[in-house]
């Protein structure tokens, strides 16, 4: 089964007004969320659990949310950061952005963007847990390779073909060896394709057939 625990988020900003407004939101998103004052903080909470989301503010306290983007992206690569700050420049946001933060967000921010920033930030992080889940079930059991890769996407894909290739197309099976309900399995067989190349392929010799038997009756 997909784990269903609720992914984690911490709020990093020394402004307990803008904590409180962050957590409300995430928690209706359904989000655990933390709030500290400082990224000091937030890397002393990672080291004790690495959490999947991070708000951070251009000035978090001790430290500046750029120092903390940069010691997560080092540490715990597949986390999201998204910077936040009340005085954003196109500097700031483009320093930001290389050091690979997932946005930059302008406060007074509008909630309704906001928590469409952090819905996609999540869509993100379910991925990930997603695919580290389907690592550790194909682990010696469908030979796909399990080395990090660093496009998701391209490795849920490779996932879920080799599993059906190996299942000789059982979806019963597939969903099964991947952990995932039925309507997510055929979700993803959709998003990728995954089988539209065979089906062409055998359409195409079918059709082939067909013209040269109407050719030899000719």
């Amino acid at each position: 089964m997909p784990d269903q625990t609720p992914l984690q988020l911490l709020i990093v900003d020394d402004q307990q007004g803008i904590r409180q407004l962050c957590a409300a939101i995430g928690g209706r998103l359904g989000l655990e969320c933390a709030q500290l004052e400082s990224a000091e903080a937030a890397l002393a909470q990672m080291t004790n659990r690495a959490a999947e989301l991070i708000l951070a503010d251009l000035q978090a306290g001790k430290g500046s949310g750029l120092e903390l983007l940069a010691e997560v992206k080092r540490r715990w690569p597949l986390t999201e950061v998204a910077v936040m700050s009340a005085y954003g420049s196109r500097d700031s946001a483009l320093q930001a952005m290389r050091l690979g933060a997932y946005d930059f967000v302008v406060k007074p921010f509008r909630v309704e963007e906001f928590q469409l920033v952090l819905e996609r930030m999540m869509e993100k992080a379910r991925l990930v847990r997603e695919n580290k889940l389907l690592r550790s079930r194909l682990r010696g059991r469908a030979g796909l390779p399990v080395q990090a890769c660093t496009d998701l996407e391209e490795l849920e894909r490779l996932t879920v073909q080799r599993v059906i290739e190996q299942v000789g197309g059982d979806k019963e099976e597939a969903q099964r060896l991947l952990g995932i309900s039925r309507a997510t399995l055929y979700r993803k067989i959709k998003r990728y394709g995954i089988g539209k190349a065979a089906q062409e392929t055998e359409q195409g010799m079918a059709e082939a057939g067909r013209r040269t038997e109407e050719m030899s009756r000719n």
